[in-house]
C-alpha cells in the first residue's frame, strides 16, 4: 500500500493549500494504478452520469480538480470530444497533457478566487473526488456555477464522512439563491475502498 493510499484511508491529509499540492505531485506517477487496484469508481460514474444528462457528445465539459485525467478518460470512452481541466498540482497535469484528450489545461488553484475562464463558458462540469477533508469544500461552487452554461449540469460527488447537516444546508442555500436545482442523486456504494459515497447532479439557472 502507497503512503498515499494510507493517509487517504486514514482521512489524514495535509491541511494546507501548499501541503496538499506536494501530496498530489508526489502522488501524481502511481496515482493512477493505485486507485485502480482500489476499485475507483467515482470518474465512470460521473462520465456516465453526464451521458445521461447531455446527449450531444459535441458539448464543451470541464473537469473540474482534473487530477491525471481519469474522469476524461471515462468520458472520451463515451464519446465526447471537448473537454477542459483545472488541476493546482503540476504534476498530475503533466500526465493529464500526456493522455492527449483535453483541449486545454489550466492550473489554478480552485476555491473562492475568480477563475480565469470566461462565464458560461462550459455546457456541463465534473468535480469528481475533490470534496472530501482538507479538499474543496461548497464555498467553491459559487466559480463554478459561474462558468456553466444556464440549464448545464455540475455533477460532484461528496465522501460519506464528508457529508453531514451543514453539507446538506449549504446546497439548500445555492437553491435558495437561485443558483442552481438538484437534478438527480444517487448513493454511490462502492466509492472507493469498498466505502460509500453521494452523487449529485445539479442544473444551473
Amino acid at each position: 500500500m502507497s503512503a498515499q493510499i494510507r493517509l487517504c484511508k486514514e482521512r489524514n491529509f495535509p491541511q494546507t493549500e501548499e501541503g496538499i499540492k506536494q501530496f498530489y505531485d508526489e502522488w501524481a506517477p502511481t496515482y493512477v494504478k493505485d486507485l485502480t487496484h482500489e476499485g475507483y469508481t467515482a470518474p465512470r460514474r460521473a462520465a456516465e452520469t453526464m451521458a445521461k444528462l447531455l446527449s450531444n457528445k459535441h458539448t464543451e465539459i470541464m473537469d473540474m480538480a482534473c487530477g491525471t485525467g481519469l474522469v476524461a478518460h471515462e468520458l472520451t470512452k463515451l464519446g465526447f470530444k471537448n473537454i477542459d481541466g483545472v488541476d493546482f498540482s503540476t504534476e498530475s497535469l503533466k500526465l493529464s497533457k500526456e493522455r492527449g484528450i483535453y483541449r486545454r489545461l489550466i492550473c489554478a488553484h480552485i476555491g473562492t478566487n475568480k477563475l480565469d475562464i470566461q462565464d458560461n463558458s462550459y455546457d456541463g462540469l465534473i468535480l469528481c473526488g475533490a470534496l472530501v477533508s482538507g479538499h474543496l469544500y461548497l464555498d467553491c461552487m459559487p466559480q463554478l456555477i459561474r462558468i456553466v452554461k444556464p440549464g448545464g449540469p455540475i455533477i460532484f460527488d461528496v465522501d460519506a464522512e464528508f457529508k453531514d447537516g451543514k453539507f446538506e444546508a449549504d446546497l439548500d442555500e445555492l437553491v435558495r439563491k437561485g443558483l442552481w436545482v438538484k437534478e438527480a442523486y444517487e448513493l454511490i456504494p462502492d466509492f472507493v475502498f469498498n466505502e460509500p459515497a453521494h452523487q449529485y447532479a445539479y442544473k444551473v439557472l
